[in-house]
């Protein structure tokens, strides 16, 4: 089974939604912007109840998870699951919607992400 890479990303995404080709132009070097891009559409159609575009959008990312490259899967993480909100109202709705193995791995960020958060940080500044 080939590995999945930012290619296969941008094609599947393009194809299932063809009018975010404009917001991905430009940003080929890029293709953390670009998960970006598609992380906020995936969250405006929760936004909206728009619930059946939402399940595309999670179709398409469990997809993608399911068979991505390393670098594709770290971008996964940083730059689309780590931006779904699943607060509010909606929250249990668009939860519900993960497959388990995004569930699975969008817990995995945040716990990441939670555990980085509490460790001590050395002060930067430069004391004159």
């Amino acid at each position: 089974m080939d590995l999945l890479s930012f290619p296969d990303f941008r094609a599947a995404v393009l194809a299932e939604f063809p009018q975010l080709s404009d917001e991905f132009q430009g940003d080929d070097d890029i293709p953390h912007v670009q998960l970006g891009v598609f992380a906020r559409f995936t969250q405006a159609a929760k936004g909206r109840a728009d619930w059946q575009t939402y399940e595309r959008c999670v179709r398409i990312a469990d997809c993608l998870f399911a068979r991505a490259s390393g670098d594709l899967e770290s971008a996964l993480y940083v730059a689309y699951l780590e931006h779904l909100d699943f607060a509010g109202e909606r929250g249990p709705k668009a939860w519900s919607l993960l497959t388990p193995e995004l569930q699975a791995a969008w817990r995995r960020i945040t716990r990441s992400n939670e555990k980085r958060a509490a460790l001590p940080h050395k002060d930067k500044r430069r004391h004159p």
